[in-house]
């Protein structure tokens, strides 16, 4: 016989689903290198996500008004669509989760702790996680995977962004200073949109549903690759709601050119990993064997790996916790610890 399932047991079940990523919150902070205004107050809102890394992420949209801005001009098309997304008129200016709050900045500072906070609590929609990304010479790639934490999700007109940030921007890398006012650095600068202003449709937007994004770009006007991070989020186009975000940093694949030609070596990402690992072989002599091994020295993946060839394995199957990678050239070999959490 069917039985009734109470209306508190829905709820419960809906809240648990929801609440598997904690809710990471977005702002989008709207700037100029030559407002005095934006130097008195961006500072703030970011140091403020700085200090807040678990709760809030942020990225940062150069402006063409009211003053010349060099980063501005270094990807003017993609800033301009989020400016007309929001109706931005004036900097600095700044955006939580799409429609939950917007405002001038020195409106904002004061209420900045109160706003995230509260729509931290707000259940989650989204589990955002980094499967891979890495930037290998000039070439930057990376593997998102947007999973839906609710059915209602179905119903929504949704788009994954994938964005490109510069973590630190300083004006002394610039020729040319970018801007008049006070500030020395600049941080969470926006510089590509992948593929665009557009973002990808969300096709998998049912319970669990998951779409895997893989994207490449060519690096433009990066001034510092080890700077470079990538921010994730989805975001419901009609409304403007943001349902998730995640900040992501990226690996830094060695050039051989780096290594001494009697030498390689090996990278391997991401790590901590939930378990789909890559691993980029540098400087092979020969076609090399690569082994997994556990704490005890059990070997629990065997296979083979050859030079500048990107590897990709999958240890999703196996208990959290510590093991090693190993890869043997020519009788020399070299091991690292990967973490699967």
């Amino acid at each position: 016989m069917a039985k009734k399932i109470p209306f508190l047991t829905i709820f419960v079940i809906f809240t648990a689903a929801a609440s598997l990523a904690q809710r990471v919150v977005l702002i989008e902070q709207f700037t100029n290198s030559g407002c005095p205004p934006c130097a008195a107050s961006t500072p703030s809102v970011l140091n403020y996500v700085n200090n807040n890394s678990q709760d809030v992420v942020a990225i940062a949209y150069h402006t063409s008004f009211p003053y010349s801005d060099s980063m501005y001009f270094e990807n003017p098309a993609e800033s301009n669509a989020r400016v007309s997304f929001y109706s931005v008129v004036g900097v600095p200016y700044s955006v939580v989760d799409g429609n939950y709050y917007s405002n001038s900045s020195s409106n904002f500072i004061p209420v900045i702790a109160s706003t995230i906070n509260s729509r931290k609590t707000i259940p989650n929609q989204y589990a955002i996680s980094n499967i891979a990304s890495s930037v290998n010479a000039n070439v930057l790639s990376t593997k998102i995977a947007f999973e839906s934490l609710i059915a209602n999700n179905l119903n929504d007109s949704l788009r994954a962004h994938i964005v490109v940030i510069e973590k630190n921007v300083l004006k002394s890398s610039y020729a040319a200073s970018p801007g008049a006012n006070s500030e020395t650095n600049y941080e969470y600068v926006m510089r590509k949109m992948l593929p665009n202003q557009n973002g990808s449709f969300l096709f998998n937007r049912n319970l669990n549903g998951k779409d895997t994004l893989t994207l490449n770009w060519n690096l433009q006007k990066i001034k510092n690759n080890s700077e470079i991070r990538i921010v994730a989020f989805v975001q419901n186009i009609i409304t403007k709601e943001i349902y998730m975000a995640k900040l992501f940093s990226t690996t830094l694949l060695n050039n051989i050119s780096e290594l001494p030609e009697n030498k390689f070596s090996f990278d391997v990402f991401p790590n901590p990993s939930s378990g789909l690992l890559t691993i980029n072989p540098l400087n092979l002599k020969n076609t090399a064997n690569i082994l997994v091994t556990n704490l005890l020295g059990e070997i629990i993946y065997s296979d083979k790996i050859t030079n500048n060839t990107l590897k990709e394995i999958n240890l999703s199957n196996y208990s959290k916790g510590i093991y090693f990678i190993t890869i043997k050239d020519n009788g020399n070999s070299i091991s690292k610890k990967i973490i699967l959490e």
